[in-house]
């Protein structure tokens, strides 16, 4: 495994698992990183409705404010440890190190760290349960397309990167 193939699953796996707090005036909500392309994605259908562009432009911009900030942050830890993975010698050592590191990030879904909050107190969830509250507000399977669409975008790079 090569350091850019450790490099860009590390980041996926990040984007994928640690919550990250998305902030809105009253609204605060911490959800995996890849919900907010996918917020953008929602929402750009509304851009084309009349009487609907200007708020979801700014629904766009605010979530790709979001997305680029953390972008750069896992950017950052990815490559960090790519390159302490990479020093490692041996291959099948490297490949069971970024299982390890992917499996404590999996693991890390199982806390209730998920949640939301608005007028009201914090709710905290699982990433299970906050999948089912997503469920409930945007329709059933929306959550699963997210994580499923992320899926199949890193294996394209993965299978198609230039081999050097």
């Amino acid at each position: 495994m090569d350091y850019r193939t450790i490099k860009w699953i590390v980041f996926t796996a990040l984007a994928m698992t640690v919550p990250v707090m998305f902030f809105l005036f009253v609204v605060v909500m911490f959800m995996p990183a890849v919900f907010f392309v996918a917020g953008m994605g929602y929402v750009t259908p509304k851009l084309f409705l009349p009487g609907h562009t200007a708020e979801s432009m700014s629904f766009i911009v605010l979530l790709g404010l979001h997305a680029l900030i953390y972008t750069v942050v896992f950017y950052g830890i990815s490559v960090a440890i790519a390159l302490g993975i990479r020093l490692i010698k041996r291959q099948a050592v490297r490949v069971c190190t970024v299982a390890a590191v992917c499996l404590g990030l999996v693991l890390v879904t199982q806390l209730p760290i998920y949640g939301s909050g608005g007028h009201g107190p914090m709710r905290w969830y699982t990433l299970a349960e906050f999948f089912t509250d997503l469920n409930a507000s945007y329709g059933t399977g929306r959550a699963q397309m997210v994580y499923g669409g992320t899926l199949l975008v890193l294996a394209g790079f993965l299978v198609f990167q230039k081999r050097r």
